[in-house]
């Protein structure tokens, strides 16, 4: 019993005396998932309307270059369900490469802290039958709180909006609002 007390004990204390790795020279890796259903609108023909659900997981890599600022690359892929109207159901799935830099807006020492996350991504989506393809790009915005459970992991959760560009067999443009939930492991330079 008394070493579960000394466990809980160092446990506590390294929580409440964590600091975060938000500082020049740091490295951070991690990623999110997100599910959303949504509705998806033909450019040309405004009474085409899709009804979608996805599954979305992301990872990334990233940098500070200085203290609260990092850039890096993130790889995202999706699972994708369509029910059209007129043509029934269907399946696809995205892979999406990006490039994005986010901001941590508290001191580095706080155990929680609010981020801001721009992304710019490109890639391709493809029908499960592998018939048809599109080439995608757009952007992304994302917000929300980071909570530090030690100096090496944080988990983050999001409200995310993004805007996607479809050329190919659909030329279309989707806009989508999602939460997400994720982890980050933040190296520590040496």
């Amino acid at each position: 019993m008394k070493t579960i007390k000394l466990i809980f004990a160092f446990s506590l204390l390294s929580y409440f005396s964590s600091t975060a790795q938000i500082t020049k020279g740091n490295w951070m890796f991690g990623g999110n998932a997100s599910f959303s259903n949504k509705e998806r609108y033909n450019n040309d023909f405004k009474n085409d309307k899709l009804k979608t659900s996805e599954f979305d997981i992301k990872a990334n890599a990233g940098y500070f270059f200085i203290e609260k600022l990092q850039a890096g690359v993130r790889i995202s892929y999706l699972n994708y369900n369509l029910k059209n109207d007129d043509s029934g159901a269907s399946n696809k799935h995205w892979l999406k490469y990006g490039v994005y830099s986010r901001y941590y807006f508290l001191k580095p020492e706080k155990l929680i802290n609010i981020f801001l996350d721009g992304e710019y991504f490109f890639g391709n989506q493809i029908y499960y039958n592998g018939d048809y393809k599109d080439n995608l790009n757009g952007f992304s915005i994302s917000a929300g709180p980071t909570i530090f459970f030690n100096s090496s992991v944080a988990m983050e959760m999001g409200i995310n909006y993004s805007s996607t560009k479809y050329k190919g067999v659909n030329d279309s443009t989707e806009n989508n609002l999602q939460f997400s939930l994720g982890f980050q492991i933040f190296l520590d330079k040496q």
